[in-house]
């Protein structure tokens, strides 16, 4: 593991080295989550961003962001959700303020969370513990504003809808998970 973060630490030193037009970012924001049903703590959320364009209006390009989540329920164990998307974004300059950029994106998002089911019978109940992994679409909408050519602070919203099957039955539902999300990143 320790190799691992190692790598990733001497990527992102060599790409701040050798980049010219700060076509990266990475951003590190700190989630508040609401469900109707779902209770949930924010613990972190984190991106890498790579635009395709740097123009003066409009730029266009692709993410990836990792949200990790805990879960409360009524009656219920405390969940890990684990939220991965990928999404594309444009962004685009406000004329007037420089410093202000608002974006919007939208992708793909792919959720891994811990479950728990209950068997009762006449003597016993029997607790099976499993992961669950669900697929959907997001959108963010949001701004950012810099605080100089590198470094910025940001908030958006995140509308995530997955979709789930039923264990019971094979119907399949639709989850809703609404997110905003404040946080700061840096650009190289």
């Amino acid at each position: 593991m320790k190799k691992i973060y190692i790598f990733l630490m001497l990527f992102l030193v060599s790409l701040t080295v050798f980049s010219q037009n700060k076509k990266f970012s990475v951003e590190v924001n700190y989630p508040l989550a609401f469900s109707e049903f779902v209770k949930f703590t924010g613990i972190v959320d984190a991106g890498l961003k790579y635009q395709f364009t740097t123009n003066e209006s409009i730029n266009y390009g692709a993410s990836f962001t990792f949200d990790y989540l805990k879960a409360d329920r009524d009656r219920d164990f405390v969940r890990d959700y684990l939220f991965f998307h990928v999404n594309g974004f444009s962004e685009t300059i406000i004329p007037s303020l420089n410093k202000i950029h608002v974006f919007f994106g939208a992708g793909f998002t792919y959720v891994t969370h811990d479950s728990i089911s209950f068997f009762h019978t006449d003597d016993y109940t029997d607790v099976i513990k499993d992961k669950e992994n669900d697929s959907g679409f997001n959108l963010k909408f949001g701004a950012q504003y810099d605080l100089s050519s590198r470094f910025f602070v940001q908030s958006y919203y995140h509308f995530i809808r997955t979709y789930d099957k039923s264990r019971i039955s094979d119907n399949i539902f639709k989850i809703h998970y609404n997110q905003v999300k404040l946080g700061v990143g840096v650009r190289f």
